[in-house]
């Protein structure tokens, strides 16, 4: 035990035994036994126990500090002693390394994540198709109650979720929170199969928001810390998860087809456990000094408790307000916020489009859709995260992350225009939409590294927080979107997510002037 946990332990027991006293003194008042001299040892008493919180206090905020930077000297410890490693066939990238152990099972949390979420958006058919397959028909819904489905009722407790998430990132084991939240959104995706109406859909559907937003705080916090030296690279790869997640989605129409919907829900929802509990493997070591130095939870009801809300919530905005408060890091949560905008209108109604643009050609997109997601956003996300890593390595530092974001963003408009313009076949556009993802998709690890890189340390988890609440204004734009005409929604999703990547990208362009231009010492 080193002199930072024995000074902890001590506190402790100090504290322990004041409260001891402290009861048994308000025992014998009560008991009419108690006099004037006691009433001071309370006074004593209490005001010890005060001076030891705020100790206490000062202790937690060391204690975080000094953490965070044990485990920046430990990769830099690697870095030095790297030919020994590489000797022992040990290196940061191999197979058996630890850190590349945990992100493959954050990698595969996501991509269960990912494919619970966007299931939903395969198995619906506002044409003709019979009841038992569609949900829509099974449960008689319209496209109007779809789109609030699809989107706010996600988004709104996601948003809310996510800020709470990111304080809980900075203060638990985020490998246990991983797993624990992929159970939750796995039995919500599940019991979307025995759902009898749509009002228990639509609560089903705000239960996976809710256990959603717990996987990226905690594993993109995790991730900075286990790879400074590739933060954009690693990033990349799990940000896979999306496109892998959702190329699995695409594929629940065929068990829909061939099973109906409700058997595909039970599929991905038992597939999604299995991805999940292997987090459970890991052990956060950053976060283990902070939860040995947790004070003893002081035994409040629940009235209390409901009444401490306000206060928790009041904590949890004035975290994320100071994690987010460099205007670097404002600026590339603006620009990821119109990311967002145009990657969620895509998702929702480009199937829609598809549909009414090409009736003939619905199964051959629902396969080459899946192919596109899977192979092509694959190799664009960990293509995006190399080059910023390349970039950064040759001393730009984390501005490059965003040079690179702005320039994915505009070079992205006029391919996703074309995507969708008149006069075109089938098979030209979705070359164009195969193009986009290429150049498009590459966005979100160099996007994700630059924030890491503006914010402190320590702030991570609830800047991510910040971050994934984002995809409630990103939910603005699919929402708005609903409103349009049937024959005006095509043009409104061509010409709408054209503007939103000009605008990104050049917010990213400001971005990049505040942030810096050099690559700290530790993480080179």
């Amino acid at each position: 035990m080193d002199l930072s946990e024995e000074k902890m332990m001590a506190l402790l027991q100090q504290a322990q035994q004041m409260e001891q006293a402290l009861k048994q003194i308000e025992a014998l008042s009560k008991a009419g036994g108690a006099g004037p001299q006691a009433e001071g040892d309370v006074e004593a008493i209490l005001s010890r126990l005060h001076a030891l919180e705020e100790e206490k206090a000062n202790f937690d905020r060391m204690a975080r500090r000094e953490s965070a930077w044990a485990v920046r000297k430990a990769h830099s410890s690697d870095e030095v002693l790297g030919r020994e490693d590489r000797d022992c066939g040990d290196s940061d990238w191999s197979w058996r390394s630890p850190r590349l152990q945990s992100l493959g099972l954050l990698l595969l949390a996501c991509v269960a994540n990912q494919a619970c979420r966007a299931l939903p958006f395969y198995l619906v058919d506002f044409g003709d198709g019979k009841a038992g397959q569609a949900m829509n028909q099974d449960l008689d819904f319209n496209s109007a109650d779809y789109g609030f489905f699809a989107t706010l009722c996600f988004s709104v407790p996601f948003t809310l979720t996510s800020l709470w998430a990111g304080v809980m990132a900075d203060r638990m084991d985020r490998f246990q929170l991983t797993a624990f939240a992929g159970v939750a959104w796995s039995l919500s995706t599940a019991g979307m199969a025995v759902a009898s109406s749509y009002g228990g859909l639509l609560l089903l559907r705000v239960a996976l928001g809710l256990s959603q937003a717990a996987t990226n705080p905690a594993a993109l916090s995790l991730i900075a810390e286990l790879f400074p030296d590739a933060r954009a690279t690693a990033n990349s790869i799990f940000g896979l998860g999306i496109y892998l997640g959702g190329a699995l989605a695409s594929l629940g129409a065929f068990v829909d087809e061939q099973e109906g919907w409700r058997a595909a829900c039970l599929v991905f929802g038992f597939f999604s456990v299995a991805a999940s509990l292997p987090a459970l493997t890991k052990r956060d070591e950053k976060q283990a000094l902070v939860r040995r130095s947790t004070w003893p939870a002081d035994d409040m009801d629940l009235q209390t408790r409901l009444a401490s809300l306000p206060e928790a919530a009041a904590t949890v905005w004035e975290s994320s307000t100071e994690a987010v408060a460099p205007t670097g890091a404002r600026w590339l949560l603006l620009a990821s916020a119109l990311r967002f905008s145009a990657g969620f209108a895509i998702l929702v109604w480009l199937p829609s489009s598809v549909r009414a643009t090409f009736p003939n050609d619905v199964e051959q997109f629902a396969i080459v859709n899946s192919l596109i997601k899977g192979f092509a956003g694959s190799i664009s996300s960990i293509s995006g995260g190399l080059a910023a890593d390349a970039l950064r390595s040759r001393g730009f530092g984390d501005r490059s992350a965003a040079w690179f974001c702005a320039a994915s963003s505009i070079l992205s408009a006029p391919l996703w225009y074309f995507t969708l313009a008149d006069g075109f076949s089938f098979e030209v556009c979705m070359g164009f939409l195969c193009a986009e993802y290429l150049v498009a998709e590459s966005w979100l690890g160099a996007a994700i590294s630059a924030l890491q890189g503006a914010v402190p340390a320590d702030r991570r988890g609830t800047a991510q927080g910040v971050f994934s609440s984002l995809t409630a204004l990103g939910q603005a734009l699919p929402v708005g979107l609903g409103l349009l005409a049937p024959e005006d929604l095509t043009q409104g999703l061509q010409l709408s997510v054209s503007v939103c990547y000009c605008l990104s990208g050049l917010c990213f362009l400001i971005a990049s002037s505040h942030l810096s231009q050099e690559v700290p010492q530790d993480e080179r």
